[in-house]
């Protein structure tokens, strides 16, 4: 059976005049939206399977989270937990 398979990496700069998102400021237009943004990957996962569940070479493709990134702060400091979604 076919799958929509969904992967997606986004990396939202920090904006000193943004909203506090996760420890985060994040531009105002975009950190307004992510309770509705949250809310449609959680449904989407509520859809979602593992691809050729229980055999050898199982996939888990039901996963979607989030972390702070710190790999430009200077000194770089590690990366924030990853959270699930």
């Amino acid at each position: 059976m076919a799958n929509l398979k969904f992967e997606l990496s986004l990396s939202i700069p920090e904006d000193p005049a943004g909203t506090l998102i996760a420890g985060v400021k994040i531009p105002t237009a975009l950190a307004d939206r992510i309770p509705a943004i949250r809310n449609t990957i959680r449904y989407l996962k509520s859809y979602a399977r593992k691809i050729n569940e229980g055999k050898p070479n199982e996939e888990m493709a039901v996963r979607a989270q989030f972390h702070v990134c710190y790999h430009d702060e200077v000194p770089s400091k590690p990366c924030g937990d990853w959270q699930e979604i």
